[in-house]
C-alpha cells in the first residue's frame, strides 16, 4: 500500500512509513473496509440492486476517497440509473486522482464521443428540471408530458419514471403507473421507491388483496447503455480479530434492534401508512375537483376558439381578393397544425411501447408533410410561428431517433434500410459528420456507389479536421 500521508510505496506488513515515519495501521484498516464495501457493491450491481450497490459505494469512498475502482463503478450505477451529470462527476475525479492507466478516461470518452448523446443529455436534465417544477407548481398535465419526452429521451432514467408513476397514480390512471414503475424496477430490483409505489398501485388495483397475475411487457434496455470491461475484485489481506470483532458487533446490533427499535418502527410505519392514505385520498379528491372546474374552462376556451376561427376565416376572405392566396394550400397547413396534438399523442404512445420503427414511421411521414407545405405556412403571419415550432419538435425528433435507429440497421447490414432511415435525417437539415458518413457508407454497401461518393465528399469538405473526415477519404479512395 501507499503511505496515506506522503505516497511512498511500502512493503507488506509494515506498521510505519519508511520514509515519514507516519503510522500506517489505521490507514491499512481504512483502506480493507473501503475494499470490503466496494466487493459488496459489485456483487449488489451485478444483480442489479443499483440503489443498494450506488450506497454502499459511497460508503466505500469515505473509507477511501482514492478507490478508484469503487469510484469508476460507483459513476457506471449512476449511468444506468440515468444520473448522467452524477456519474461524469465521479468519472471526473476519478482521473483527478488517476490521470493515467484509469478506466474512467475509456468511460468520458465513450460519452463524449456521441455529440447526439451529450445534446440528449443536457435535454433530459432540462426537461426533467422542468418537469419538476412543474407538479410543484401543480400542473401535473404539463409536468406529465415533460416527462414522456425524458423517458423517450432516457428509457432508463429511473428518477423520471417514479414521478411520472406519481403523476398517473394522481390522475387515477394505475395501469400506466404500474408499467411505468414495472420498467423501473426491471433497471434497479431493490429500490425502495418503486418498491412502495408499487405496492400501493397492486393494493389500489385489487383492493380485496388477491394477487392478480400481470402479464409484464418485455421492456428493452437503453441504447445508451455503457458496457464496462471486466471489473476485478479487490483481495483484503485476512484479519482475524478484526473479523471476530465485526460479527460480534453485528449479533449486538441484531439483538438491539429486535428488542427495543423493531417494534417502534413498525408503530410508527404503520402510523405513517395510514395519514398518507388519508392525505391521498383528500389529495385526490381535491383533483377530481379541480379536473371539474378545469373541463368547464376547457368548454368555454372551445367555444371562444370555435368563435375566434369563424373570425379568422372570415378576415381570410376579406383579404383573399387582395393578396396571392391560395386557400387550398393554406386549408392543408391547418389540417397539418391540427392532427399535431393527434400525431404527438401517437407517436408517446409509440415511445411508451419502445417501438422505435413505428415512431419512426409516423415522424417521417408527418415531417415530409411538413416540410411541402413550409413556404405556405411562413409565408401567413399567424401560422408561421406555430408552424416552426411543431417542425422543430418534429425534425428533432427525427434527427434523434432516425440516425441512431439507421445506424443500428447499418451495423446488422441492412443497408437498404438505413439508406431509408439516415437519408430522412438528411432531408430534414441533418448534416452532422456522422449521419453524413454513415449514409454515404449505406449508399457504399447498398450498391449505388455515387451516391456514396456525395455525401462522403460532404464529409471531408464540411468537416475537414474530424475523424470521420480520414475515414471518409479512405472510403473513397476504395472506391477508386
Amino acid at each position: 500500500m501507499n503511505c496515506p500521508k506522503c505516497g511512498y510505496e511500502m512493503g507488506r506488513n509494515r506498521r510505519y512509513c519508511e520514509r515519514c515515519g507516519t503510522d500506517v495501521a489505521v490507514a491499512e484498516r481504512l483502506y480493507r473496509l473501503s475494499n470490503r464495501y466496494y466487493n459488496e457493491g459489485l456483487a449488489r450491481a451485478q444483480v442489479r440492486d443499483l440503489s443498494g450497490a450506488a450506497e454502499v459505494l459511497r460508503r466505500s469512498l469515505e473509507y477511501n476517497k482514492r478507490n478508484i475502482q469503487a469510484r469508476n463503478l460507483l459513476g457506471l450505477v449512476y449511468f444506468e440509473l440515468g444520473e448522467a451529470v452524477a456519474a461524469l462527476s465521479e468519472w471526473i475525479i476519478s482521473k483527478h486522482f488517476v490521470p493515467e492507466n484509469n478506466l474512467a478516461d475509456y468511460f468520458i470518452n465513450k460519452v463524449q464521443s456521441n455529440p447526439v448523446k451529450l445534446d440528449t443529455i443536457n435535454q433530459t436534465v432540462k426537461k426533467f428540471n422542468q418537469a419538476l417544477a412543474y407538479a410543484k407548481q401543480g400542473n401535473n398535465d404539463l409536468a406529465m408530458l415533460q416527462l414522456r419526452k425524458v423517458v423517450s429521451l432516457q428509457p432508463g432514467y429511473v428518477r423520471a419514471l417514479q414521478l411520472l408513476a406519481l403523476l398517473y397514480i394522481k390522475n387515477e390512471e394505475y395501469e400506466k403507473a404500474r408499467r411505468c414503475l414495472l420498467r423501473a424496477k426491471k433497471i434497479d430490483v431493490a429500490n425502495t421507491t418503486t418498491l412502495s409505489y408499487l405496492m400501493e398501485v397492486e393494493q389500489i388495483m385489487n383492493p380485496e388483496g388477491n394477487s392478480a397475475v400481470h402479464t409484464e411487457k418485455k421492456i428493452e434496455s437503453s441504447s445508451y447503455h455503457i458496457a464496462p470491461p471486466t471489473v476485478s475484485i479487490q483481495e483484503d489481506k485476512p484479519n482475524y480479530i478484526a473479523f471476530i470483532t465485526f460479527f460480534a458487533g453485528i449479533l449486538i446490533g441484531i439483538a438491539v434492534l429486535y428488542w427495543l427499535i423493531v417494534p417502534t418502527v413498525r408503530s410508527n410505519v404503520k402510523a405513517e401508512y395510514a395519514s398518507e392514505e388519508r392525505d391521498y385520498g383528500a389529495e385526490i379528491a381535491s383533483y377530481t375537483t379541480a379536473i371539474s372546474v378545469l373541463q368547464n374552462e376547457k368548454a368555454d376556451l372551445e367555444d371562444k376558439l370555435a368563435k375566434a376561427e369563424s373570425r379568422i376565416a372570415a378576415l381570410e376572405k376579406e383579404n383573399e381578393a387582395a393578396s396571392a392566396f391560395d386557400p387550398a394550400a393554406y386549408e392543408e397547413v391547418l389540417l397539418l397544425v391540427s392532427e399535431f396534438p393527434m400525431i404527438r399523442e401517437k407517436i408517446a404512445e409509440a415511445e411508451e411501447e419502445e417501438n422505435t420503427e413505428a415512431v419512426l414511421d409516423e415522424l417521417i411521414s408527418y415531417a415530409g408533410r411538413l416540410k411541402t407545405w413550409e413556404e405556405t405556412a411562413s409565408s401567413r403571419r399567424k401560422t408561421a410561428a406555430v408552424y416552426q415550432e411543431i417542425m422543430s419538435e418534429i425534425f428533432d425528433k427525427v434527427k434523434l431517433y432516425g440516425y441512431d435507429y439507421g445506424h443500428d440497421l447499418y451495423n446488422a447490414a441492412k443497408y437498404n434500410e438505413a439508406v431509408k432511415y439516415l437519408q430522412a435525417v438528411y432531408d430534414i437539415g441533418g448534416t452532422d459528420a456522422d449521419t453524413l458518413y454513415f449514409l454515404g457508407r449505406s449508399y457504399q454497401r447498398a450498391g449505388d456507389e455515387s451516391k456514396a461518393r456525395i455525401y462522403l465528399q460532404m464529409v471531408v469538405s464540411q468537416y475537414p479536421n474530424s475523424g470521420r473526415a480520414e475515414m471518409a477519404r479512405q472510403t473513397m479512395d476504395g472506391l477508386d
